[in-house]
């Protein structure tokens, strides 16, 4: 509704929410924003559309950390994508069983279920699971539906990403792609300052 809470959140998770994008793309920021936490009790300005509060987001972080930066395209390791020796193991999807919202895509830390998905959609799934950007070259083009899962782990980088190796074969075994280590471009957002706030 008209509220934006934000309860025991670091500096980068509120960085990700108000930007729209991952903690991989996020350079420059000082080492407390990633321990220091915080809570957000905020309300929308009258009138203002439920889609407005990253913005608004935005505007609250540089008046309470004095928050300034800038966006730019960075050289970074990268994955790509790609089908295996034996071609992909993925169904075609149909989109007309989707109503509404049912179709797309769910994860867990174990687990992403896709159901009449594009592979740049998967792409952009598996960046959030590995915590590196992922890019597709398949070049499959078309929806798909497929699940693939992974032994429970508890290696985690501390930003949401999986360090679990086990993702890479079941990516292999079970949906007939690979992923290709490489580097390339990726939109980062650079903090060029920031400052811890003053609390009551």
């Amino acid at each position: 509704g008209e509220r934006y809470r934000a309860t025991n959140m670091s500096l980068l998770a509120l960085l990700r929410a108000a930007y729209g994008v991952q903690a991989f793309q996020i350079a420059g920021y000082p080492e407390w924003a990633e321990t220091d936490r915080y809570d957000i009790e905020g309300k929308m300005e009258a009138g203002a559309e439920e889609g407005e509060w990253p913005l608004m987001l935005q505007k609250l972080l540089a008046d309470r950390f004095k928050l300034e930066v800038h966006r730019e395209e960075r050289q970074a390791p990268i994955f790509t994508l790609v089908a295996t020796k034996n071609g992909p193991q993925l169904t075609p999807g149909n989109a007309a069983k989707c109503t509404g919202s049912s179709c797309g895509l769910n994860a867990t830390p174990t687990e992403i279920v896709g159901e009449n998905v594009t592979m740049t959609q998967f792409a952009v799934r598996l960046s959030r699971s590995l915590g590196t950007h992922v890019v597709d070259g398949t070049s499959l083009s078309g929806t798909y539906d497929f699940k693939l899962t992974w032994p429970i782990d508890d290696r985690f980088d501390g930003r949401g990403a999986s360090a679990n190796p086990a993702i890479f074969t079941a990516i292999q075994e079970q949906l007939g792609l690979r992923l290709q280590a490489g580097r390339g471009p990726v939109d980062t957002l650079v903090v060029d300052r920031a400052e811890k706030p003053v609390t009551d």
